[in-house]
Parts: structure tokens; C-alpha cells; sequence
């Protein structure tokens, strides 16, 4: 959980403590609030918390947040004063999102000091990502040299055709999972989640770990070895909307 969501759940816990200390002195003979009700409203508070909580993808915060000064093709905002990001690598893309997020240690000046005001106000919304995600995302779908992987016949490989070819193997032709080859189902899962792990998945895994994670870390690279590259945002789009029954109504 994200160190903002944590701190809006103590927020409303305070005030509702508040609330019960006031409705305590204020009870007839000196009567209280019994335990039991108090920790079944403050898990209710809790409970109420969580659900507000709300997962954003790289593309959203980027789109929200981020476009407002570096445009809405990364072509940069002079009015501004916003510098384009559709030329840079992705390895300076994450170097500068890495600086960012440590607060700024290896940069000074007016504009680094505006980016930060600015990486606190989409953190304070909820709206985090991990650099090397947004990176990736980025200069893929910006930067006009991004390589761009092609079958056989110079044709660049659709999602489609690498969900039937490389991952229905593990996750069904339909998102339905095989237990066989312990591959989870994922037509279930919502198109954010769906896009955050894909992403994760290309940055080489890096906000995740164990057995299952680095079996899908391998198969990303034999997928990438046969010139089957995709966009995260493209293939979670695919897969939500072909085989979730959520999108289909």
C-alpha cells in the first residue's frame, strides 16, 4: 500500500477517534462506548479506506499529470516551460524519474525545484509508479526511434497474434489460466493491474520477486528473442477486453 493511502487512513481514523472520545464524555453516568463497537466503526473506517484506494497506470498519471507541462506527446510545453521527453533515451528518462523520485540529490535549479513541487502534488493524489515503468512507457509510445520489433515478412507482430502464439501457452486462449504449466487466470483482472504488471515485467521485474515472477521474467525474454516486442498498455488492452466479462457487458 502506498505510504499516501496509509497516511489518509490514520487521517480518518484520528478524526473518528475524536468523535468517540466526544460521544464518550458525553454519555449519561459516565457511560461508554463499548470496545466492541468502537473497533467494529474503525475497521468499518478502515474497510471504507482501502476501497477508496485507486490504482493508476502509467499512461493515466502520465496523461493527468505529467502532459500538463511535457505535453500530450511528450513534444515538451514552451508556455510552460515543460522540456520534451519524446527524444530521450529510456535509460535517461529512468536516470531523471530515479533523481526525481529520491528528491532531486543530483540536480539543482528553478526547473528541477518545479518538477519536484510537482512529482509531491501527483504523489499526494495517489498517483505513484516506479521509474523505470514510466520510463518505458514513455519512450515507447513518444520516442519516434523506439525500436520496433517485426516478424518474418518485415510486419510488426500484432498483440494478438503473440497472446495466441507465446502466452496462451501458460494463461488459456482465453485469460483462463492452465494449471498445468501453473498459469494463472487473468481474465479477471482489470486493465490497470493487467498494464502495471506488464510493465513491470518488461522493466526486468523489478517491484516483484519469487518462483512464479521470475518463470514470467523468462518468458518475456523468449517472447523479446523472437522479435515479438508489444506495448504494455496494448496488450493489457487486448487481453481486458477479449476475455474480461466485466468489459464485455
Amino acid at each position: 500500500m502506498d505510504m499516501v493511502d496509509i497516511e489518509s487512513i490514520f487521517t480518518k481514523t484520528n478524526v473518528l477517534l475524536w468523535y468517540v472520545k466526544r460521544k464518550s464524555v458525553k454519555a449519561n453516568k459516565g457511560e461508554v462506548m463499548s470496545k466492541r463497537f468502537i473497533y467494529t466503526v474503525l475497521a468499518f473506517c478502515v474497510t471504507f479506506s482501502l476501497a477508496e484506494a485507486k490504482e493508476y497506470s502509467v499512461s493515466q498519471i502520465y496523461d493527468q499529470m505529467c502532459s500538463h507541462c511535457h505535453g500530450k506527446n511528450a513534444e515538451g510545453n514552451p508556455e510552460k516551460k515543460g522540456p520534451a521527453l519524446n527524444k530521450m533515451s529510456k535509460s535517461e528518462l529512468a536516470y531523471a524519474l530515479f533523481d526525481l523520485k529520491a528528491n532531486g540529490s543530483q540536480s539543482s535549479g528553478s526547473q528541477n525545484e518545479v518538477m519536484e513541487h510537482n512529482q509531491k502534488k501527483i504523489e499526494a493524489k495517489g498517483m505513484t509508479y516506479h521509474p523505470d515503468d514510466m520510463a518505458l512507457y514513455i519512450y515507447t509510445t513518444f520516442n519516434k526511434d523506439a525500436k520496433v520489433e517485426t516478424s518474418a515478412d518485415g510486419k510488426p507482430y500484432s498483440v494478438s497474434e503473440i497472446y495466441k502464439r507465446m502466452c496462451s501457452k501458460c494463461h488459456g486462449v482465453d485469460g483462463s489460466g492452465n494449471p498445468k504449466k501453473k498459469g494463472p487466470a487473468i481474465n479477471n483482472m482489470s486493465k490497470n493491474e493487467l498494464e502495471m504488471t506488464l510493465y513491470d515485467l518488461q522493466s526486468e521485474g523489478f517491484q516483484s520477486s519469487g518462483s512464479e515472477h521470475e518463470v514470467m521474467v523468462h518468458n518475456q525474454s523468449k517472447i523479446e528473442e523472437k522479435g515479438m516486442k508489444y506495448h504494455p498498455e496494448d496488450m493489457a488492452t487486448y487481453i481486458y477486453f477479449n476475455f474480461n466479462q466485466k468489459a464485455k457487458k
